[in-house]
C-alpha cells in the first residue's frame, strides 16, 4: 500500500506540472477526466444568441451548438437546452478517451466566455507475476511514447521508445520485448524486474499508465527454514510497527489532512466563491491544529502554497465578473434603443445576474450594479412621457391630451414595473390635473384656482410668522397645514397640495437621519435611502445623483463590517473618510432644497410648476 501511495503522490505532482500552460488570452481551466467515463466542460454564462462549443487549435470544428429554440451536437458529446435557457452552457464528453485531449473554446456570439483543457487521469495498475511470465502493457495513443522503468530508489531509465508502427528498446530488453498494437509485451520477468513501468506521451508530455509490478522470489530454500524466517521477520515487524504506529500517528494524520485539503482545493477551481471560502476556512483550522507542533513548518509552507492558489482563482473570478458587467451594460444600452422587446430580455438577464452572485461577497457590487442598470432603462421608457409633461406645462388642452395618452401606453406596457410605473404614471395624471387647474378658462376651475391660491398664500404667511415665534404660532402653523391637507385630500391634484404643505418638514426629517447615519449603522442610512425615495415620488425633486451617494454609503458600510468580520486588525481609512464625504454631500443638499423651498411654492402657487 505504501508503494502504491508514493506512486500516487508522484502522479498529482506531474498532473500539477504538465497541465498549466496558456495558449491564449483567456486562462484556460484545466477539467481532469477518467478514462472511459463521462466529464462536463464547465461554462457559466448567460448567452442570448447562438452558443458554439470548439476546438481551440481548430474553430471549425463545431461539436455542439445552441440557440434560442434547439440544442445539437455531435456523436459523442452532449449539451442541454433547459441548462442553456437558464446560463450553464457546460458541454458533456459522454466517454472520455485520450483522442479527446484538447482545449475547448465556449464561445458565445464569437466571444469566447471560456477555455477548458480536458486532462485524463492517469490509469493505475498494480500487477503481482510470477517469475518468467510476460508483463503486457496498453499503448493507448498511437504517438511517441516511452516506457519508463524505476526499480527502488535508482533513478527512471527509458527502456523503450513505441510509436504505433515501431518499437526501439534498450539491449537488455530488446531480445524479450514485442509490440502488437496496442499491446507492448515484455517477457520473462524475473524478481529483479519488479518496480514500476510508466507509459509516458512524449508530446504532451503526460503519463498515461503506470504499472507498479511485483515479481515473486523462487527459492529452493527448506520450508521450515522459510517458516522460522518468516516468523521471526514478523515478531520483528510486529515490534517495529507498533514502535512506528506511536510515533507516527501524528504524521498519519497530517497526511490525511493534507490530501483532504488537496482534494477541496481541487474542488474549488472553476468553482465559486462559496467552494474558496470553505478552502480558506479548512486552511486556517488546519494551520492552528499544528501551530505548536514539529509540523507547523511544514503546515504552514503548504497553507500558504494553496492560499496562493485561491488568490489566482479569486482573481480569475473576478475578471470574469468585470466581463459579465460589461457585456450586460452593453446589452442594457442596446435595449435603451431597441423594442420593448429588448427591455424585458435585459431587465430578465439582470435578474439572473443578480440572483447568481447573492450568495457571494459580490452582492453588493452586482446588487448596486443592477439596480442602477434597471433604472436606466425604466428611465429610458418613462424619459418620453417625462418631456411631453413638461411640455404640457403652459397648459394646452393638445399637448395635455397627448401626454394623457402617452401615460396610458406606458401602463399597458409595463406590466414587469407595475409599482414603480404605476407611482410614476400616477404622479404625472395628478401633474396634468395640476397644469389644467393652473391655466384652464373653465369657470368653476379658475374660481377653484384662485380659492386654493387665497388659501395657499394664507397658509404660507402662518408658516413664516411661526419660524421665528412662540409654541402657540407653531402648533396654529401645524393646524393650517392638517386644514389645507384634509380640505384638499380627493381632488385631483391633492398630492401637489400635500407637497407643498410638506416638503419643509420632510426635509427637515432627511437632514435628521442623516445626522444619525453618521454613526455608520447600516439601518440609519438605509432610512435615509427610503426618505429620499419618498421625496422623488413626488416627481418635483431631482434625487438621482444624491441616491448615488447613498448607494456608496451603503457600499462603504458593507467593506468596513467585512473587514471587521475577516478580524482585520486596521479597517481602511480610505473607505472611512469616503463615507464621511458622502454623508457631508447628503446633509448639504439637504440644506439647498430647503432653501430653495420659497422659491417653489411661490411656482407652484403661480402656476408654474
Amino acid at each position: 500500500m505504501q508503494f502504491c501511495s508514493f506512486y500516487r503522490c508522484v502522479l498529482f505532482l506531474l498532473t500539477l506540472i504538465f497541465t498549466t500552460a496558456p495558449v491564449s488570452a483567456l486562462e484556460i481551466c484545466p477539467t481532469r477526466a477518467k478514462l472511459h467515463e463521462p466529464v462536463m466542460l464547465s461554462c457559466i454564462h448567460q448567452c442570448s444568441g447562438l452558443l458554439k462549443w470548439n476546438l481551440l487549435s481548430n474553430r471549425d470544428v463545431i461539436l455542439a451548438q445552441c440557440n434560442q429554440t434547439s440544442c445539437k451536437s455531435e456523436k459523442g458529446f452532449g449539451i442541454s437546452y433547459d441548462q442553456y435557457l437558464h446560463g450553464d452552457l457546460s458541454l458533456t464528453i459522454t466517454a472520455a478517451d485520450y483522442s479527446k485531449r484538447n482545449v475547448y473554446a465556449c464561445e458565445c456570439e464569437d466571444s469566447d466566455f471560456t477555455y477548458v483543457r480536458l486532462v485524463i487521469e492517469t490509469v493505475f495498475t498494480p500487477v503481482q507475476m510470477k517469475p518468467d511470465e510476460a508483463l503486457r502493457m496498453t499503448v493507448s495513443v498511437p504517438e511517441p511514447v516511452e516506457v519508463i522503468y524505476k526499480s527502488g530508489n535508482s533513478a527512471d531509465e527509458v527502456i523503450c521508445n513505441v510509436t504505433k508502427d515501431s518499437l526501439q528498446c534498450k539491449n537488455d530488453y530488446r531480445h524479450r520485448t514485442s509490440l502488437t498494437y496496442p499491446e507492448l509485451t515484455l517477457r520473462h520477468m524475473t524478481p529483479r524486474d519488479s518496480g514500476s513501468y510508466t507509459i509516458r506521451d512524449v508530446k504532451n508530455n503526460e503519463d498515461l499508465q503506470i504499472y507498479a509490478v511485483s515479481v515473486q522470489d523462487k527459492s529452493g530454500f527448506p520450508v521450515w527454514g522459510s517458516v522460522l524466517i518468516v516468523l521471526s521477520l514478523l515478531c520483528c515487524c510486529v515490534g517495529v510497527g507498533i514502535y512506528l504506529l506511536q510515533k507516527n500517528k501524528v504524521s498519519i494524520t497530517l497526511h490525511t489532512r493534507l490530501l483532504q485539503v488537496e482534494r477541496l482545493v481541487q474542488q474549488a477551481e472553476g468553482g465559486t466563491e462559496e467552494n474558496i471560502s470553505e478552502v480558506e476556512m479548512a486552511l486556517d483550522q488546519l494551520k492552528q491544529q499544528y501551530s505548536n507542533t514539529k509540523y507547523s513548518d511544514k503546515v504552514n509552507v503548504f497553507c500558504n502554497e494553496k492560499r496562493k492558489q485561491l488568490q489566482e482563482q479569486q482573481e480569475h473570478l473576478k475578471r470574469g465578473l468585470e466581463r459579465r458587467l460589461d457585456q450586460m451594460d452593453q446589452l442594457v444600452q442596446q435595449a435603451k434603443e431597441g423594442t420593448e422587446e429588448n427591455v424585458r430580455e435585459a431587465t430578465k438577464s439582470l435578474d439572473q445576474l443578480k440572483k447568481q452572485y447573492e450568495e457571494s461577497e459580490y452582492s453588493d457590487k452586482v446588487s448596486v450594479f443592477c439596480r442602477a442598470k434597471q433604472k436606466q432603462l425604466l428611465n429610458s421608457q418613462m424619459l418620453p412621457v417625462e418631456q411631453l409633461v413638461q411640455q404640457a406645462e403652459e397648459g394646452k388642452e393638445e399637448n395635455i391630451r397627448e401626454a394623457e395618452e402617452m401615460i396610458k401606453q406606458l401602463e399597458q406596457q409595463n406590466n414587469d414595473y407595475s409599482d414603480a410605473v404605476t407611482s410614476f404614471c400616477s404622479a404625472k395624471w395628478r401633474q396634468l390635473n395640476w397644469y389644467r387647474l393652473q391655466h384652464s378658462n373653465d369657470e368653476r376651475l379658475m374660481t377653484e384656482r384662485r380659492e386654493l391660491n387665497s388659501h395657499l398664500l394664507h397658509v404660507d404667511q402662518i408658516v413664516q410668522q411661526a419660524e421665528e415665534g412662540s409654541n402657540e404660532k407653531i402648533r396654529e402653523a401645524e393646524k393650517k397645514l392638517d386644514q389645507l391637507d384634509q380640505q384638499y385630500r380627493y381632488k385631483d391634484y391633492s398630492e401637489q397640495i400635500k407637497f407643498l404643505c410638506r416638503l419643509n418638514s420632510q426635509l427637515k426629517h432627511v437632514e435628521q437621519l442623516v445626522q444619525q447615519a453618521k454613526e455608520g449603522k447600516m439601518e440609519n442610512i438605509k432610512e435615509v435611502k427610503m426618505a429620499i425615495d419618498h421625496l422623488e415620488q413626488q416627481q418635483y425633486l431631482n434625487t438621482e445623483n444624491i441616491k448615488l451617494k447613498v448607494e456608496k454609503v451603503m457600499d462603504s458600510v458593507h467593506k468596513l463590517r467585512n473587514g471587521a468580520e475577516q478580524k482585520q486588525e486596521i479597517l481602511s481609512s480610505r473607505v472611512v473618510d469616503e463615507m464621511e464625504e458622502y454623508l457631508k454631500e447628503i446633509e448639504k443638499w439637504c440644506g439647498e432644497m430647503r432653501r430653495e423651498i420659497p422659491t417653489l411654492i411661490q411656482q407652484h402657487r403661480c402656476g408654474a410648476v
